[in-house]
């Protein structure tokens, strides 16, 4: 009988051997792997460009940043060396004119095999490339130019509305003081026309010019006239003058409590949000042009959301990176603002000079991976390996050494401690409150014009 031989056994596994480096050398080159000898470690090409604190050059030759140190982790939990070369273009990645621009571009056709960068997971990019799990997750925040702090001393009692809220309300109280003398005046059912021996307490005089403003005045305080009005179109319009009064005073009890818990001193920011900056149109709004950030703006069902797009692109106010847009920040005086990465802008708040902060909502929750060739494989493996750095505690270790330089406001603890920002009511914020003095108002002159009616009816 014949018996397979142990000779045998070893061409059969020389064989194997041999179909197996053959097959992964046809792998390499597919990926365009540089591996000279055979048993050498694979070398990787990686694209990447400037972002602090993600890639940034060292003071001699090579890079340094949170990302760098990842990916000497994950380079020797994979088993493999790689060499970092920048972006030509600079940019993160677009689709324009049939071709894709930037370090996904050069994945895509193949001149690199890793993408090193914090670039935003989008389902266009998941077409072309193979994203690893995220390594961090952030929203989209504004950076703006830190405001001087300041005591406004005597100011702070105007400092809780704005000076155009200011001159509405003036203008609604001597407005409502004029309708009360014409109402006392004209009304034949008001005090002014009541017989001297049925006003025993001289109410008559009550809403001539100067009752009728000290009645306005002493309202504001909350504080009651000696009179009240006697006519239907005088109540009408006291009514709608004491709910008037009543929410004004709230905003603005509301505002100054918020302005004296302010830390510091007043921040002097004309806006409070989105909205607000588009309503204004005195300050620009910067995004990076064909960045993710805009393109999640552009295509969002939230009416906000496509306004903001749509005034960057009327404004033309697009910046080619993130660096530019921050230098742009900090050279403006708070005309200008940009949308970008919250932990980007919040890295560069805390540094060195010290003259621009992250300022108000989060909006869009992003996540950013690094990328390979589509269907190298090669995902899987960087995937793993950051399973592990993040269940040992490294990714974490590494987040808090490069965003914890903090230059400005150092410590964690202070860091951590709520903020409150004291923003001017503005008339829009009270424009209901005016909406309905208003409606009170014309109704009081109509109720008036009915009561002369009515009045001469009868005679």
């Amino acid at each position: 009988m014949w018996r397979y031989s142990d000779s045998c056994q070893g061409c059969s596994s020389a064989l194997s051997a041999a179909l197996a480096w053959r097959r992964d050398l046809k792998n390499q080159k597919l990926l365009g792997i540089s591996r000279q000898p055979t048993m050498s470690t694979p070398i990787y090409t990686v694209t990447s460009i400037l972002s602090k604190p993600y890639v940034m050059k060292k003071d001699g030759d090579g890079y340094k940043g949170f990302l760098v140190d990842v990916l000497d982790k994950v380079a020797e939990l994979v088993g493999f060396k790689y060499n970092i070369r920048l972006s030509k273009d600079g940019q993160y990645g677009s689709y324009n004119n049939g071709q894709w621009s930037g370090m996904i571009g050069e994945v895509v056709r193949r001149e690199a095999n890793i993408g090193l960068g914090d670039v935003i997971i989008t389902r266009e990019r998941e077409r072309v490339v193979d994203f690893s799990k995220p390594y961090l997750t952030q929203t989209l925040r504004l950076l703006v130019k830190r405001s001087r702090r300041y005591d406004p001393g005597l100011g702070l009692l105007l400092e809780p509305f704005s000076v155009e809220l200011w001159f509405y309300i003036l203008f609604a109280l001597l407005l409502v003081a004029i309708l009360f003398v014409l109402i006392g005046r004209f009304n034949p059912f008001e005090w002014r026309q009541v017989a001297s021996d049925k006003d025993p307490r001289g109410a008559r005089h009550s809403f001539g010019l100067r009752e009728s403003f000290m009645f306005v005045f002493s309202t504001i305080t909350l504080q009651g006239y000696r009179e009240t009005p006697r006519s239907l179109a005088g109540r009408v319009l006291a009514v709608s003058w004491f709910i008037f009064i009543f929410f004004t005073v709230v905003a603005y009890i509301g505002a100054a409590m918020t302005i004296i818990s302010a830390e510091g001193g007043m921040p002097s920011l004309p806006f409070e949000g989105l909205e607000d900056i588009v309503d204004d149109g005195r300050i620009s709004i910067g995004m990076v042009r064909h960045g993710s950030a805009f393109q999640s703006f552009k295509t969002s069902k939230e009416d906000i959301y496509q306004r903001v797009a749509n005034y960057v692109e009327m404004r033309n106010s697009f910046v080619n990176n993130t660096a530019e847009g921050i230098e742009r920040v900090r050279r403006s005086h708070g005309n200008f603002v940009m949308i970008m990465e919250s932990l980007t802008a919040e890295y560069h708040a805390e540094q060195l000079p010290c003259n621009v902060m992250v300022y108000g909502k989060s909006h869009f929750s992003k996540a950013l991976a690094l990328f390979t060739i589509q269907g190298s494989g090669l995902k899987l493996k960087i995937d793993d390996a950051l399973r592990k750095l993040r269940e040992d505690g490294t990714l974490y270790k590494l987040q808090v050494l490069w965003w914890g330089k903090w230059f400005c406001f150092p410590g964690v603890a202070k860091r951590q401690q709520p903020t409150i920002r004291a923003v001017q009511v503005s008339f829009r914020r009270l424009a209901a409150p005016f909406l309905l003095l208003m409606v009170g108002a014309i109704l009081a002159v109509v109720v008036l014009l009915g009561e002369i009616v009515f009045k001469k009816l009868r005679q």
